[in-house]
């Protein structure tokens, strides 16, 4: 993967100890707090904080997953500026990893641990290591129920919002009639990103009489391929495809062609696949939700909270608006690769 030229930008800035950031200053800083990180600002940004250990864990794993290796690169920047010492692990998609990594970071102590809630299963874990003094941010999928409060932050899409908005481009799009069959492909159709991208579909749907089919996928290319081509191959009269996750959207495309079906698609989440399709007109249009700010901006929040004390707040990654046609070649740029797709 090639490096965004713009990172020697933050290298840059990370380095400048002799600038102040005025408007980040929240409380004065001494001498020997800054002595302890030579890059870190007049103000305390990037060395005031004695504990800057800061664990990031993903669900999918980011080397097999161009969205996924996103949120890493924005992770990693985002340490990179703000003098963070980042451990990266990733749970490749097994909720009980991703259990045992959140518990053995609890009992390591870092001062920030950040993660997403794809499931319900490691909330509890998550709440441990809150009490146990760590700061726990999440991003791309928020908590549920008590695990709210267990959290400083949350950094991702408006899932319903988006929803809606893909659901309104598709009967903008696609003539349906009660009865008609869209299939709504998910990695995981249980968990919430799904179920909440799912719901704001269908709220616009309905007016039409129309259901979203799911099919779970899984976060693999191969397996999601096959499992699509399979119910396309056997729902010829589907009438269109709105793929709920990064991995079924850019596979729909190559689905729709091994089964012999040629029907509008408008997904969820950029990738070099999906910007082929809608720059060929296969796909209508997708709904980014800049993966790259998921990673970046819960791991700046977290050191701004560790030398400041800064409130962290929630941020809507998602934006309110498609990438369709007419809008597909800002992401083309190859020195964004990673960052932007």
């Amino acid at each position: 993967m090639s490096i965004p030229s713009f990172k020697l930008r933050l290298a840059a800035l990370a380095a400048v100890a002799i600038v102040p950031l005025g408007a980040l200053t929240a409380c004065d800083s001494s001498d020997s707090a800054n002595a302890s990180s030579p890059a870190a600002l007049k103000d305390g940004f990037g060395g005031r904080a004695t504990n800057r250990n800061v664990e990031f864990i993903t669900y999918y794993d980011p080397s097999q997953d161009a969205f996924w290796n996103q949120i890493k690169q924005g992770a990693d920047d985002a340490a990179q500026v703000s003098q963070l010492t980042l451990k990266a692990e990733t749970a490749a998609g097994e909720t009980g990893k991703m259990t045992d990594l959140i518990n053995a970071s609890a009992a390591s102590k870092p001062a920030a641990l950040v993660i997403p809630f794809n499931d319900p299963a490691w909330e509890n874990a998550a709440c441990e290591a809150s009490k146990a003094g760590v700061a726990v941010f999440a991003y791309n999928v928020p908590p549920t129920g008590p695990a709210k409060d267990c959290v400083k932050a949350f950094v991702g899409q408006d899932f319903v919002e988006v929803g809606k908005l893909v659901g309104q481009k598709l009967v903008e799009s696609v003539e349906l009639s009660a009865g008609d069959k869209v299939l709504c492909p998910a990695e995981e159709p249980s968990q919430q990103y799904a179920i909440q991208r799912g719901g704001g579909v269908e709220s616009v749907l309905k007016a039409k009489g129309v259901k979203c089919t799911y099919l779970r996928t899984s976060g693999e290319d191969a397996p999601a391929l096959d499992k699509m081509q399979a119910w396309l191959t056997a729902n010829k009269d589907v009438k269109a495809i709105v793929p709920l996750g990064g991995t079924p959207h850019r596979n729909a495309v190559q689905a729709e062609d091994a089964a012999g079906v040629k029907v509008p698609i408008v997904g969820f989440d950029t990738s070099p696949q999906v910007i082929s399709g809608i720059k060929s007109g296969r796909i209508i249009a997708t709904a980014d939700q800049q993966g790259y700010v998921q990673g970046f901006q819960p791991v700046m929040e977290a050191a701004l909270f560790l030398d400041f004390g800064l409130s962290p707040a929630n941020v809507n990654s998602g934006g309110n608006s498609l990438i369709d046609k007419s809008t597909v070649t800002n992401l083309e740029d190859k020195a964004l690769q990673g960052v932007r797709w």
